[in-house]
C-alpha cells in the first residue's frame, strides 16, 4: 500500500478525519457530508456525528457495509483488494481516526495514520 495525502476542508478551513474518508470514498463535497451525519444524528437523538452508530448508519445508507474487526493489526500492514474502504482505528489508547483507502492507496492528511491499529473495515458496494 501507499500514501498519499488527501485533505479536505469547509468553508472555515475546519476539518475532521469521519468526513474527509467520507467525501474521499464518495466523491462528495466536504459540506453535504457534513449536513448528512447532523441529520442521522439527530434522527438517532446521537450528541455528535462522530457517534459510531451515526458514521455506520450514515455508511449503510450509501452501501458502505462493516466487512471487518479486528485488533492487533496495522494499517500498513492491511491485506486488501482493490476497492474502497472505510477504516477505523486507534493508537491503542484515546486517540481515534478515520481513512480511506482506494484501490491500496491511503488517503489521509499525513503518514502517520500507517502506524495505527484497525478496529474495523467498511468496503463501498
Amino acid at each position: 500500500m501507499i500514501f498519499k495525502e488527501f485533505y479536505i476542508t469547509d468553508k472555515n478551513g475546519k476539518s475532521n478525519c469521519v468526513i474527509r474518508s467520507l467525501c474521499k470514498v464518495l466523491n462528495k463535497e466536504y459540506n453535504d457530508v457534513y449536513d448528512g451525519l447532523c441529520e442521522v444524528a439527530k434522527k438517532l437523538n446521537c450528541s455528535s456525528f462522530n457517534d459510531i452508530p451515526v458514521f455506520e448508519k450514515y455508511m449503510e445508507d450509501n452501501d458502505i457495509f462493516k466487512i471487518s474487526c479486528y485488533n492487533e493489526i496495522k494499517v500498513k500492514d492491511l491485506k486488501i483488494d482493490d476497492f474502497s474502504y472505510i477504516v477505523f482505528c486507534y493508537d491503542k489508547k484515546d486517540f481515534y481516526h478515520m481513512i480511506s483507502i482506494i484501490d491500496n492507496v491511503i488517503y489521509d492528511k499525513n503518514s502517520d495514520c500507517m502506524d495505527l491499529y484497525v478496529i474495523s473495515i467498511y468496503r463501498k458496494m
